[in-house]
């Protein structure tokens, strides 16, 4: 039923503390003080007030505040669990007030005496940290009301030796939460005692099969926000759901309870460990019922890599996107809804542009990702248009909205002599022209070669202002003029509106631009532009449809990350309905989507395809990045510069 986790002791592994090792565990026990650790948040906290979902984490206390729960608080506290401590957040987004953050935590047994296990979700990172440590047997100080101390000291974690899966990593807690368990290595205490040899053995790692996971005789542990002593759901029982996680059904279990440990047999001050407070929902959106990702071989290659000190995972991408050096030749994209699946509930897809001329739907997963792959009950990626030179070398700028007004998107092509292109109804079935002399039958030309649109540098569609269907373009022209056109169809464009007059600033620096509802405006026709500028600045220009380029919100200052974005598209990828999930192919081939990025401040960050190793595009420059002069749909980026 369960496999031995016994590993021989690591070759050349201390099993004395250094000086340096003492020395670090003094300035942890320095830096958190019961009074300090009194004053942390639930990571799940944060995680609400950012606006991520965090399901039960609204209006949860701090330690602080003792709650009232229904299961039972042991005064005693338990050897092997305990908060575990983070003085900086590595959620994307920044955290209000820089405050300090906890998630529950507990002991494993292993040869190197050392390790300790979470939630991965109460970090999403394996290198972005300041300082982590673990309290084992947090427990009320019986000399001061009201405090908590740490019986057994403070045990940091060493820097680097945070083990979470790659696709954890690179996918996050929506997409990968059946992987949502996070092993650490701690240092000693002050006292140079290793974590094992301080509490006794930690708790026995135990994996379980799908078919196994109904047990008996299970203990949850957790200390939500308020509590000074672990909250302890006696003997219970587990049962499946969705054939991958554990769900336990115990009162109380509130905001920082994530990472408590499920501990089956458990004998008061250990057990056997089958599994975090995590996965599904990151844990559930109910106090009174917990879920676990299933612990199977994903988490025992963790705790392998661990014992023996084997390097942690780096991000590793969806299956079927490729990878890096691939998606550096990915030079346009824009969303739409395309694909019939998608139609039917008006979710977007992404359409990309090759530097070969090859043209690609991804169908959206409703998931901050897309289908690639041909799977049964699955839409598929397709080519729209195998490579060829007609869209590798004229195809200029690209973006999609509903111009012929069948509730279906069509791809609208600003091509290089200045001709504009409407391809009606795209979908999977669509086969784009690959030479001059085709013309499919959807094909309506709105404007002529050499027309004054061979000036367009950028082009946004979104509803500003016009009808119901996003027909409506914002222009950047080259000459730093902004103009509005609003409900455009095979006629061409109508009602062109001034935004702004030429300019420098909008001429030189308005790299990319796509359009999308970060505001979350309920009025249809009051779409947002979203502006990403050369020195990285990021801005969104509110309802452009009423205030024009008037609402201007400063979404990121000026930074060197952004410099290096290529290409951007607005969409809804996600699961609420509006265009606020922000598509990025950055220019070492990283890809990542900003789910549900609001106009101050950007959405949790997904990771679809991971950067190259270190140094395998070291020195990528404008002059050999496929897309250092044009990036479109809805985008242009100068790169004369």
């Amino acid at each position: 039923m369960t496999e031995p986790t016994n590993l021989p002791t690591p070759p050349g592994e201390p099993l004395e503390a250094t000086p340096e090792e003492i020395a670090e565990a003094k300035a942890a026990e320095a830096y958190w003080t019961p009074q300090r650790i009194a004053n942390a948040v639930p990571v799940d906290l944060s995680k609400d007030e950012s606006g991520a979902d965090s399901g039960a984490a609204k209006n949860a206390p701090t330690l602080d505040k003792m709650m009232r729960a229904s299961s039972s608080f042991d005064n005693r506290g338990v050897a092997t669990a305990g908060v575990f401590l983070i003085n900086d957040d590595d959620d994307p987004q920044s955290d209000p007030g820089k405050r300090d953050q906890f998630c529950s935590a507990s002991s494993v047994a292993s040869p190197t005496k050392s390790l300790v296990i979470t939630a991965a979700h109460c970090l999403n990172d394996n290198d972005r940290f300041k300082s982590l440590a673990f309290a084992p047997g947090w427990k009320p100080d019986p000399d001061h009301r009201g405090r908590g101390i740490a019986p057994y000291g403070i045990f940091p974690i060493k820097k680097g030796k945070v083990w979470i899966d790659g696709r954890y990593l690179a996918q996050g807690p929506a997409k990968a939460d059946d992987l949502d368990f996070a092993i650490l290595r701690s240092g000693p205490n002050s006292k140079g005692q290793f974590l094992e040899n301080a509490t006794g053995m930690g708790n026995e790692l135990t994996t379980l099969h799908s078919a196994q996971l109904a047990q008996r005789n299970v203990t949850l542990i957790g200390f939500p926000g308020g509590a000074k002593a672990p909250l302890v759901c006696p003997s219970t029982s587990t049962k499946a759901f969705d054939g991958r996680f554990l769900e336990i059904a115990c009162d109380g279990f509130a905001p920082g309870v994530s990472g408590g440990p499920f501990l089956r047999n458990f004998d008061g001050k250990r057990g056997d460990i089958i599994g975090v407070i995590g996965g599904y929902k990151t844990g559930g959106t109910r106090d009174d019922i917990s879920y676990s990702s299933q612990f199977d071989a994903d988490v025992r290659r963790l705790y392998t890599q661990a014992v023996n000190d084997y390097a942690p995972d780096t991000p590793k991408g969806i299956d079927g996107m490729g990878d890096a050096k691939l998606w550096r030749h990915a030079v346009a994209a824009t969303s739409g809804t395309f694909h019939t699946d998608s139609q039917k509930f008006g979710d977007s897809d992404l359409l990309v542009k090759w530097s070969d001329g090859e043209v690609t739907l991804y169908p959206g997963d409703q998931n901050q990702g897309f289908y690639t792959g041909c799977k049964p009950g699955e839409p598929c990626e397709v080519q729209l248009a195998k490579p060829n030179d007609l869209w590798s070398k004229y195809a200029d700028v690209i973006t999609a909205g509903d111009y012929t007004g069948s509730n279906a998107y069509d791809l609208l092509v600003k091509w290089v002599d200045g001709e504009v292109t409407i391809y009606k109804d795209i979908d999977e079935h669509t086969k784009l022209p690959t030479s001059s002399d085709q013309h499919p039958a959807n094909e309506i030309k709105i404007a002529a070669a050499g027309s004054v649109w061979k000036h367009a540098k950028g082009i946004a569609t979104g509803k500003y202002g016009g009808n119901k269907w996003p027909d409506d373009l914002v222009v950047r022209w080259v000459d730093g003029e902004v103009t509005k056109y609003v409900n455009v169809d095979g006629g061409g464009f109508h009602a062109e509106t001034q935004l702004l007059a030429k300019n420098k600033l909008w001429a030189e620096h308005a790299d990319l631009i796509t359009g999308g509802d970060f505001d979350g405006s309920t009025t249809d026709a009051n779409y947002d532009l979203f502006v990403k500028w050369s020195d990285g600045e990021l801005t969104v220009y509110q309802d452009v449809g009423t205030r024009g380029l008037g609402g201007e919100s400063k979404l990121k200052a000026a930074n060197s990350t952004w410099t290096h974005a290529r290409v951007v598209a607005a969409g809804e990828f996600g699961a609420n309905d509006w265009e606020d999930d922000l598509f990025v192919r950055w220019s070492d081939g990283e890809v990542t989507i900003y789910g549900n990025t609001q106009a101050d401040a950007l959405g949790r960050e997904y990771m679809l395809v991971p950067p190259p190793p270190a140094g395998l595009v070291a020195g990528v420059r404008r002059s050999d990045d496929p897309c250092a002069r044009v990036c479109g749909p809805e985008l242009y980026r100068r790169g004369t510069r």
